[in-house]
């Protein structure tokens, strides 16, 4: 089994289009109960606004849009991420896995295996993705 990029190539419509798609399959069906999604501090935003063109004056609501697009930019590459750190975990347990087919009770071992594991994702699963969240983004 071939371990694949699953996000390689795609056009940035097709990539808003299965964002939206996760999104809205994801949030919980009454509003009511659930916490509003977490943002990035307006005095955060203008700040690294700042940072860039220090001599620039910036409107409130050109402020809430740039906090908006980080948010949306760090979900993006959370979730791109995640989606490297699985293949490399998946990758490392077929790899552990054709080490450890010696004896009789491979199938054994794959239904231990099989159960949902937790992976971390590392700088170096982001640093893998930047490039192309940016390309993709911009």
């Amino acid at each position: 089994m071939a371990v694949t990029n699953p996000y390689s190539r795609q056009s940035s419509s097709t990539l808003t289009n299965n964002t939206t798609a996760n999104s809205s399959s994801s949030l919980p069906s009454s509003s009511s109960s659930s916490s509003p999604p977490p943002t990035v501090p307006p005095s955060l935003t203008r700040q690294l606004l700042t940072l860039h063109h220090p001599n620039q004056k910036f409107t409130n609501d050109a402020i809430t849009l740039s906090s908006e697009l980080l948010r949306l930019f760090i979900i993006e590459a959370r979730r791109r991420a995640a989606i490297e750190a699985e293949c490399e975990s998946e990758l490392s347990t077929m790899m552990d896995d054709d080490d450890n087919d010696s004896d009789g009770d491979s199938e054994t071992e794959k239904n231990k295996n099989s159960k949902k594991r937790v992976v971390e994702i590392r700088a170096e699963h982001i640093a893998k993705v930047a490039a192309e969240l940016l390309m993709d983004l911009s």
